[in-house]
């Protein structure tokens, strides 16, 4: 179904993933990135490094392989630094594929930031902005607002028919140390947030708006956007309820979230639907409470090989 809706179709596909601390191996005096060195005890290395850097490339091409197109966007959460994406967009398989990235360092205190990969034949940059959470030091929400060239395919070129589309990669405060001691931390972040959306919607309500990201939340609310519908796996992914599993029951705390211009059916008849893309590259047994969990980088100290705690999400509208 995947494969016919992004080829035959000519959808646009978007992809989100929080690549959980994809740092490099240097060590950065202005930020908390010690752990993530050589000397440091998880003997983060450059061979490490680029093993991870290169699973996130693979995991994009499969998205590609599974919709029968390659993603539209990617938005990354936990990525460090300009240069930990540089080297995803141009050390890797995706170097041939025509992919731009934006970028803008955050003041969140253990150094990461949320990023934005685009294709550059379907999708020209007109805007950035980084959208800072005030009286507090975490996570810029990163906004950009493209022109959209085509959906899907090749030789396109700008038309004046074809309008603007809005995209803010979030990734909120967590609920370290208990929801009630980081509500205001969210709260700022989900005004910000709001007031963005609340802009852009007052200035043109049929604003074509994308708002992705890991909230931290299982149910996430944004006035004026609302999530797509789930669709049924293909049947080369598992079948799972969540994005991240912690002590055996699965959470889904990553979202997309759409204004009404994107978030409704098209002439297709064909509502936007999303998919948790659990392939089985990105997982192993959960030998403590049984069936699977994402394959992480690290447990604990120790280096696990796979590359996040978080499966990715992708769209198709």
């Amino acid at each position: 179904m995947w494969r016919e809706i992004g080829a035959a179709l000519g959808a646009m596909v978007i992809m989100f993933w929080n690549v959980e601390n994809y740092f490099d191996p240097f060590d950065d005096p202005l930020k908390n990135d010690d752990e993530f060195t050589a000397r440091a005890q998880r003997h983060w290395t450059w061979p490490r490094f680029e093993q991870k850097r290169d699973g996130i490339a693979q995991t994009i091409v499969a998205v590609g392989d599974i919709t029968g197109e390659l993603p539209a966007l990617v938005g990354l959460a936990e990525v460090e630094n300009r240069m930990v994406v540089s080297q995803l967009v141009h050390k890797t398989m995706l170097a041939d594929l025509e992919y731009g990235f934006v970028h803008r360092e955050s003041p969140d205190e253990r150094g990461i930031d949320v990023a934005l990969l685009y294709r550059h034949d379907l999708l020209r940059v007109e805007t950035v902005d980084s959208l800072r959470i005030p009286g507090f030091t975490t996570r810029d929400i990163l906004y950009v607002r493209f022109k959209m060239l085509c959906t899907a395919g090749h030789n396109c070129h700008p038309r004046p028919d074809r309008g603007s589309l809005h995209v803010l990669v979030v990734h909120l405060p967590s609920k370290r140390g208990g929801a009630r001691s980081s509500d205001a931390r969210r709260e700022a972040a989900l005004g910000v947030l709001q007031q963005a959306v609340d802009s852009l919607l007052t200035d043109d309500p049929s604003a074509q708006i994308v708002v992705m990201g890991d909230f931290n939340d299982t149910s996430p609310s944004v006035s004026g956007l609302s999530a797509p519908g789930r669709a049924t796996p293909d049947a080369a992914l598992q079948d799972v309820p969540g994005t991240l599993r912690y002590h055996g029951r699965w959470e889904q705390i990553d979202h997309f979230l759409l204004s009404e211009a994107i978030n409704a059916k098209d002439t297709t008849n064909e509502a936007p639907k999303m998919i948790i893309f659990a392939h089985p590259f990105l997982l192993e047994p959960d030998k403590a409470w049984l069936g699977v969990k994402p394959r992480r980088t690290y447990i604990g100290p120790r280096h696990n090989g796979g590359l996040s705690d978080h499966l990715p999400i992708v769209l198709v509208f």
